[in-house]
């Protein structure tokens, strides 16, 4: 089942982005997709019919519905379980671009090129 899902989710992305959808992630068994506000309706039904088409062809003709949740700017989709986590990471963010980081450092060697392993071991290239 969970390779069939997977089938169908690889293949959906596929459909959604030759027929120029612009697909910003797959989340779990859903796509994140990105559309001007005056065709952002076409875009949710072409994606719709691209996951209907890779469910057709995956699972030998039977077509599976999908939901649609539709996020408008400046509200930003999020998933309850991944608040913490986006959380953590904007005040890391916030901390490295005030400069007041141990972090900034890495930030800066990484942009260097200076391989990771170096930085986390405290070792310099």
């Amino acid at each position: 089942m969970q390779a069939n899902g997977a089938e169908r989710l690889r293949l959906a992305c596929c459909l959604a982005t030759e027929r120029g959808i612009e697909v910003c992630a797959p989340i779990h068994d859903a796509l994140l997709v990105h559309a001007p506000l005056d065709r952002l309706d076409d875009t949710v039904r072409a994606t719709q019919q691209a996951m209907a088409d890779a469910s057709r062809l995956v699972l030998s003709g039977f077509e599976l519905r999908t939901d649609v949740k539709v996020v408008r700017h400046p509200d930003r989709y999020m998933d309850k379980r991944g608040a913490k986590m986006w959380q953590t990471v904007c005040a890391l963010l916030a901390e490295l671009e005030a400069g007041g980081s141990t972090w900034a450092p890495v930030a800066q060697n990484l942009s260097t090129g200076a391989h990771p392993l170096n930085l986390i071991s405290g070792s310099h290239p």
